[in-house]
């Protein structure tokens, strides 16, 4: 295998790697779909730079440098591509800035087809490959000083580099509105993809300035087999950063489902306790219905709606004990946590699981209830699940933690005294 052949795979193997693992996007959203066409296209690209299938190509055609036509068209293609992705995905409410109206369809439209035409156009009056020792096929080597050639590869490396500048800018004015609205996985996502167009711009650009001095016929200031390692490198950084940037969104999936997981198994606790106080025939059917405590370890089967009954039962069974909970109680448990070093929140959690503790005590005892209940629900809850579910894991914690009694016994010292 020679030395470019290696240097093609170090991106051809992960792209194909990230396709086939992502081939369940073909049957997602359109912007899933898009994204792995891209990415598709991309590996297509990759995959033409190896040595033996540029020879194939020329060989079953009659055509040198075919395979090298394709390659630079695919490359075009997906860059365009990329930048109407991160258009549609990155966009921000509010009024667009100046530049930002280039980005939208018939700008890309009319620049695409203009680059890829002329690239057509040009490519048969462009300087047939180097043949190197090794076997190498050397393109863009044969175009240094050739005046047709520095114009095809002017249009290829300027339309790529104008893409992933504006996908760049794109993906960092997405970053920083995600930041500010505590998106912090998808701030990341697009940070990564960010930094790794605008070092795709940069590969642009020293492509570019190998080709400007061989017009100026002046020498570079590296060898040609160095410049062609240090491109080589950029590019493998490049599309590592995008590829690592478009999986962040993967790892956001897997960290909501292992945070999932953890709540379903801390609330179940806290579950049975209160789902015990329910009528007979309400406890023998959520019994029924409700997964084992071997599933919630080990089934992330059909998790977001395990956890979403287990917050609705919870919810539903803590209104069943307000009527031996003291319109009073959820203040004066707050003043007492506060009392033990708790603050806000962790206060809030620990008076909401005093109450549930007191009320769901009363109503297993039977014991009578108290003269003004509260009338309210007890529990902080919202519309999100995981949000929700955080606050009920919260809950959970004190639920059975030695600060119940502490508190317990801190206000029967203050009914006492008062």
């Amino acid at each position: 295998m020679i030395r470019d052949d290696v240097i093609a795979l170090c991106t051809i193997v992960p792209l194909w790697t990230w396709c086939l693992f992502r081939l369940g996007y073909l049957r997602g959203t359109r912007g899933q779909r898009e994204l792995w066409t891209v990415l598709a296209v991309l590996a297509f690209a990759a995959t033409l730079r190896l040595n033996r299938l540029e020879h194939g190509v020329a060989e079953w055609t009659g055509v040198g440098d075919l395979a090298v036509l394709v390659k630079h068209l695919a490359v075009m293609l997906s860059s365009v591509l990329l930048w109407r992705w991160v258009d549609s995905v990155a966009a921000v409410p509010g009024p667009r800035r100046w530049w930002q109206k280039l980005t939208t369809a018939r700008p890309r439209a009319v620049i695409a087809t203009a680059a890829l035409a002329a690239v057509c156009l040009m490519f048969p009056f462009t300087a047939p490959s180097l043949i190197e020792a090794g076997g190498d096929r050397d393109f863009i080597g044969a175009q240094v000083g050739h005046p047709v050639g520095t114009a095809y590869l002017a249009a290829y490396l300027g339309t790529m580099a104008l893409a992933l500048s504006f996908s760049g800018a794109l993906c960092a004015v997405a970053a920083g509105a995600a930041r500010r609205t505590g998106q912090r996985m998808f701030s990341a996502c697009m940070r990564l993809m960010s930094l790794g167009c605008w070092i795709g711009v940069g590969y642009c650009f020293f492509r570019g300035s190998f080709l400007v001095y061989g017009l100026a016929d002046a020498a570079y200031p590296m060898s040609i087999e160095d410049a062609d390692e240090v491109a080589s490198l950029i590019e493998v950084v490049s599309i590592g950063l995008i590829l690592v940037g478009v999986s962040f969104r993967g790892w956001d999936n897997a960290t909501h489902l292992v945070r999932r997981r953890r709540r379903l198994i801390a609330l179940r606790r806290l579950w049975q306790e209160l789902v015990s106080i329910l009528p007979a025939e309400a406890i023998v059917r959520v019994l029924a219905e409700a997964p084992s405590r071997f599933r919630d370890r080990y089934d992330l089967r059909g998790l977001w709606n395990r956890l979403d009954q287990r917050v609705l039962e919870i919810s539903d069974s803590a209104l069943e004990v307000l009527p031996w909970i003291d319109a009073n109680l959820p203040r004066r448990a707050a003043e007492a946590a506060r009392a033990c070093g708790l603050t806000a929140d962790d206060a809030e959690a620990a008076a909401q699981a005093l109450c549930l503790r007191t009320g769901r005590r009363g109503c297993a005892d039977d014991e009578p209830r108290v003269d003004r209940p509260l009338a309210v629900p007890l529990l902080s809850m919202g519309h999100d699940l995981d949000t929700n579910a955080a606050w009920l894991t919260r809950v959970a914690a004190y639920y059975d933690s030695p600060l119940m009694d502490v508190l317990e016994s801190r206000l029967a010292a203050l009914r006492e005294t008062a």
